[in-house]
């Protein structure tokens, strides 16, 4: 379907302010995956998933159902164990069933646009929970933005992620 207006480009300039790149997802939490997918599928429709999990010998646990529906990737992650906060804070392991928005996540073109994103930050004084870097996969970090209620993840995705990405299905 054609739209009826022309939509802008993706902005990418951070330096303007943590919301001017490239939005594309809409992430989810939940302390039960199989229910949340399971809702997905019943009530929105959206019938395939890329599935990713892994599980650490320290008892780490994450497990990841993504699929795009238009431009939007909708995430949906549980994760438990050391390291996972960033999930289990938000939908707490073992309790009653959870489902609920966590983050809106936006693309980074480089890594001067990252670096401009980092001054931003901390221009602002947002607080980054947690940043990773694994080479040839991905660069990506969440912000607590509490004017906003939500998370802000920011991904400069690379060779592993970018094929990770073009995997995901569309619903």
């Amino acid at each position: 379907m054609k739209r009826p207006f022309d939509t802008p480009l993706p902005v990418f300039d951070s330096a303007r302010g943590l919301l001017h790149n490239d939005h594309f997802q809409l992430g989810y939490v939940t302390n039960d995956l199989a229910r949340a997918v399971e809702i997905f599928r019943t009530r929105f429709g959206v019938q395939t998933f890329r599935a990713s999990d892994n599980e650490l010998p320290n008892g780490t646990k994450i497990g990841i159902r993504a699929a795009w529906i238009g431009n939007m990737m909708y995430e949906i992650a549980c994760g438990s164990g050391p390291g996972m906060e960033d999930f289990s804070d938000y939908a707490p392991p073992g309790g009653d069933f959870v489902l609920k928005f966590h983050h809106f996540g936006y693309l980074v073109p480089d890594e001067a646009a990252w670096a401009a994103m980092e001054r931003e930050v901390a221009r602002g004084g947002w607080r980054m929970r947690k940043a990773s870097d694994t080479p040839g996969f991905v660069k990506a970090c969440f912000i607590e933005v509490p004017e906003l209620g939500h998370l802000i993840e920011f991904i400069l995705p690379r060779e592993g992620q970018i094929e990770r990405f073009n995997a995901t299905p569309v619903a």
